[in-house]
């Protein structure tokens, strides 16, 4: 009897809690299979969800999907998506709403079907593969995986054709979900990333010379290092794509010292490069993320000799080529409104061919480590 009596309190207490019907719960989608068909969400028994619970979830647009639980924690909740409106906004970090629907009810009268909801027109086919009725396919073996290892079971079950209803746009007084992630979330819908990186410095000192006459000169050395460049995004890819980027950019620098007698070496490169991000993902907003990359390129450098002699200055200029090559690691920071910040610290090795005339040439390296800073904007 007693066993009876607290089977009874407990079904009782799930009842108390349970979301009733069109009530409505602000979330986020922690994880989407790549079939879009299993998501993880970031509600579970604690906010009212249970098994069974059918829902329609929502931006301030309209419907996006309609999904079944399939397994509940505290505050976890596994969903099964029968239907997917607009599949494009069905991704990981996805803030929304949903409301709680009553179960679908299958019927093979079109008499009795209601009105299609609407749906956006980039969505289209999508859904009308979806109300075709044609059977979904299983989740993979690498979804699978995916889900098994946030610690639970995939679940899948047969495409079932959703009735056809009213479209259901929230009213303006209902919940307006803000699309800015703050601190958390992904943005797959900015795939390129204008940056530029400057290191300028100034000095100035003397030389002192120890002979007798004890003289003293000024002397001067400044230099001036600008990269700029375009990295195209791969972000809506599956896979190894996903994370991986290639960048075109130049790359200026010059370098001057001396006084009377002065050396003005400039170079102007450009080049190409892949980067790909192992420290969270490359669509991450507001969170580090890490990367590693490659770079190689060509350009053109000229040495220029200045003499200075009784005021008069004698130019000698030297033209020559140079390649290039970097290897490094870097970290970036993106905001949610594209602005963003960068370091790199990579390897350089240059290698420079200088033609002096009269079958003269001079060849010179330079290679060792370099520490970068910039400012990016991705859209």
């Amino acid at each position: 009897m007693k066993i009876l009596l607290m089977l009874i309190t407990l079904m009782a207490a799930t009842n108390i809690f349970a979301l009733e019907m069109d009530e409505k719960l602000t979330l986020r989608f922690l994880k989407v299979s790549n079939s879009k068909k299993t998501i993880l969400i970031n509600r579970g028994s604690e906010d009212g969800l249970v098994v069974g619970d059918h829902a329609k979830f929502f931006i301030t647009s309209g419907v996006i999907a309609r999904g079944l639980v399939e397994k509940v924690s505290p505050s976890r909740s596994i969903w099964s998506l029968y239907r997917v409106v607009d599949p494009a906004e069905v991704v990981d970090g996805k803030v929304l709403n949903l409301k709680i629907a009553s179960p679908v009810k299958i019927t093979d009268d079109p008499s009795k079907s209601l009105k299609e909801e609407e749906i956006p027109t980039d969505a289209g086919a999508a859904a009308g593969e979806a109300d075709a009725g044609a059977a979904t396919p299983k989740v993979n073996a690498d979804e699978q995986k995916e889900l098994e290892g946030m610690g639970l079971e995939d679940v899948d079950v047969p495409a079932k054709k959703e009735p056809k209803a009213k479209k259901n746009v929230p009213a303006a007084n209902e919940v307006s979900v803000s699309e800015d992630l703050h601190h958390y979330g992904e943005d797959t819908s900015k795939n390129w990333e204008a940056w530029g990186t400057l290191y300028v410095n100034a000095l100035t000192g003397t030389v002192e010379d120890s002979t007798a006459a004890q003289s003293s000169t000024a002397s001067t050395s400044s230099s001036v290092d600008f990269s700029g460049g375009l990295e195209r995004y791969f972000l809506t890819s599956d896979g190894f794509l996903k994370n991986t980027s290639v960048i075109a950019f130049i790359h200026k620098r010059t370098l001057e010292t001396g006084d009377d007698v002065k050396i003005s070496s400039d170079w102007f490169e450009y080049g190409g490069g892949v980067n790909y991000h192992f420290y969270n993902s490359a669509a991450a907003t507001n969170k580090l993320i890490g990367y590693g990359g490659v770079t190689f390129g060509a350009g053109s450098a000229t040495v220029t000799e200045t003499v200075t002699t009784n005021g008069v200055a004698t130019e000698t200029p030297v033209e020559g080529s140079n390649t290039f090559y970097s290897l490094g690691m870097g970290a970036k920071y993106v905001l949610s409104n594209g602005f963003g910040v960068r370091a790199l610290f990579d390897y350089y090795h240059s290698s420079e061919t200088y033609d002096y005339g009269n079958s003269v040439t001079v060849t010179k390296t330079l290679s060792g480590p370099r520490v970068l800073f910039g400012l990016s904007y991705r859209f």
